[in-house]
C-alpha cells in the first residue's frame, strides 16, 4: 500500500501536543509498522486515525516543521526559570473560560452594567501591601466574624468565592479539561490565571492543585486584579518575579495579617514542634495549614522544606475526597453566577438551550434540569 511520508519532528510534536509518545501512537496504530511510523511513512489510514488520536487537523500532518509553540496573549507570571510551552490542555481551558468571559460581558454590556471599581484599582500607584489588602478585605465584606462560623478551610474557600462573585468577579475551578477526567490538567505547568476585565473578571483556579492551596492562589489572583493584570500564575513561595512576590504578599495579608501572625506565633511555646505549632495557627486563624505554614516561610519561620513537607500532606488528604454531585460540579467549573445566568436565560427563552450546553459544557437535554436544581440549592 501507497505510503506518505511526513516530517518526523512534526509527528514528534504532535505526539507530545496531545500528551503522548510518537511511539505510543504508533503502536496504536500498528505494531507491525512502528518503525515506518517513527520514520514519517504511514499510509493514508494511519495518517487519519494519527490526527484522531493527536485531536488536530489532519493537514497539520503536512507541514515540514512543528509550528511555534501559542502564546497565550496575557502575561506569564509563571516563576519557573525557562517554563516549558504551554500545553495543549492548558489552552483548551483558556479558550474555553475566554469564550465564557467574552459572552457575559457582552451580555453585561446589553443591560447596561457600569464598570467595577476595584479592577486596576491600584494600577501603577505605590500603594503597599497592606492597603491594598485591606482594600481587598474591605470589598469582599471580610471580617474576623465570617472567620468564627468557618468549620474547615473548604468553608473559607466557599466563603471566598461567593463573595467574590457577589462583587462581580467569575470564578471557575476545574482539575481537567471541560468534563473529561482522562485529561487532568498540571499543577507543575500552572495554578490559575486571572482574566482581568472592567465588567467581567474572571479567575481560574487549577483544582488539581491540593485544595488547602486554592483559597491563596484564589487571593492570589484577586491581587493582580486590583493591580489590573491579566496573566498564568504558578503563585509559587519564593518567587523571584516582583509581580507575583507582590500579589503573594497581598495574598498572605488578606489572609493572615503580618501583625497578628507574628503575634501569634511569639505566643507559642517555642519548644513545641513546628508542626503543631502550625496546626493551632489553622485553628486560630481559620485557614487550612498550608496557608498558615506558608505564611510563616516568608517570615523565614520555617524551612521551604517543612512548608513542602506540609503541602504534600495536604494533597494526600485531598486524594481520599471522592467526586460530587454532576450539577453542583457543573457550578463550580463554570462559575455559580455564570451558571445561574445562563440557565435562567435559556429558561426564558433568550438564549437557545444549544448554546447553553455549549457555554456550560453539559448536553442541552441537561440545562433545564441544572436551572432547578440550583433554584433548589442554598444560597
Amino acid at each position: 500500500m501507497y505510503k506518505l511520508q511526513l516530517s518526523p519532528p512534526v509527528l514528534d510534536w504532535a505526539a507530545a501536543d496531545a500528551g503522548l509518545s510518537l511511539v505510543a501512537i504508533a503502536e496504536k496504530l500498528s505494531r507491525h509498522s512502528v518503525d515506518d511510523i517513527l520514520q514519517g511513512r504511514l499510509t493514508e489510514p494511519q495518517a487519519e486515525k494519527f490526527a484522531q488520536i493527536a485531536k488536530i487537523p489532519l493537514g497539520y500532518l503536512f507541514m515540514q516543521e512543528p509550528p511555534r509553540p501559542r502564546q497565550a496573549g496575557v502575561a506569564d507570571f509563571r516563576t519557573v526559570v525557562g517554563p516549558a510551552p504551554l500545553s495543549k490542555d492548558f489552552f483548551d481551558v483558556f479558550d474555553d473560560v475566554q469564550y465564557k468571559q467574552d459572552w457575559y460581558r457582552d451580555y453585561l454590556e446589553s443591560v447596561g452594567a457600569t464598570p467595577l471599581e476595584f479592577v486596576g484599582k491600584f494600577s501603577g500607584s505605590d500603594a503597599s501591601v497592606q492597603q491594598i489588602a485591606v482594600d481587598v478585605r474591605q470589598a469582599l465584606h471580610l471580617n474576623e466574624a465570617d472567620r468564627r462560623h468557618l468549620q474547615s478551610p473548604n468553608d473559607l474557600y466557599a466563603l471566598l468565592v461567593e463573595r467574590c462573585e457577589n462583587i462581580g468577579i467569575l470564578v471557575f475551578k476545574n482539575g481537567v479539561v471541560g468534563n473529561n477526567t482522562h485529561r487532568p490538567l498540571s499543577v507543575e505547568e500552572f495554578r490559575g490565571f486571572v482574566l482581568c476585565d472592567s465588567l467581567a473578571p474572571v479567575i481560574f483556579i487549577n483544582g488539581a492543585d491540593a485544595p488547602a492551596a486554592w483559597v491563596f492562589t484564589l487571593v492570589h489572583e484577586l491581587g493582580h486584579i486590583w493591580l489590573g493584570d491579566s496573566g498564568i500564575s504558578d503563585a509559587k513561595p519564593n518567587t523571584h518575579n516582583a509581580r507575583e512576590a507582590q500579589c503573594n504578599a497581598i495574598a498572605a495579608e488578606v489572609l493572615v495579617p503580618q501583625i497578628l501572625f507574628r503575634e501569634f506565633w511569639a505566643a507559642q511555646d517555642s519548644r513545641q514542634p513546628l508542626l503543631q505549632i502550625i496546626a493551632a495557627g489553622r485553628l486560630h486563624f481559620r485557614v487550612s495549614e498550608l496557608v498558615i505554614a506558608r505564611r510563616a516561610l516568608d517570615l523565614s519561620l520555617v524551612s521551604r522544606q517543612l512548608y513542602d513537607q506540609v503541602y504534600e500532606q495536604s494533597k494526600r488528604h485531598a486524594q481520599a475526597n471522592g467526586g460530587g454531585d454532576f450539577y453542583r460540579t457543573v457550578n463550580v467549573r463554570n462559575s455559580r453566577k455564570f451558571t445561574a445566568r445562563v440557565s435562567s436565560l435559556a429558561m426564558s427563552g433568550m438564549v437557545s438551550f444549544r448554546e447553553a450546553g455549549r457555554l456550560l459544557n453539559v448536553a442541552p437535554a441537561r440545562i433545564a434540569t441544572l436551572y432547578q436544581k440550583n433554584h433548589a440549592l442554598p444560597a
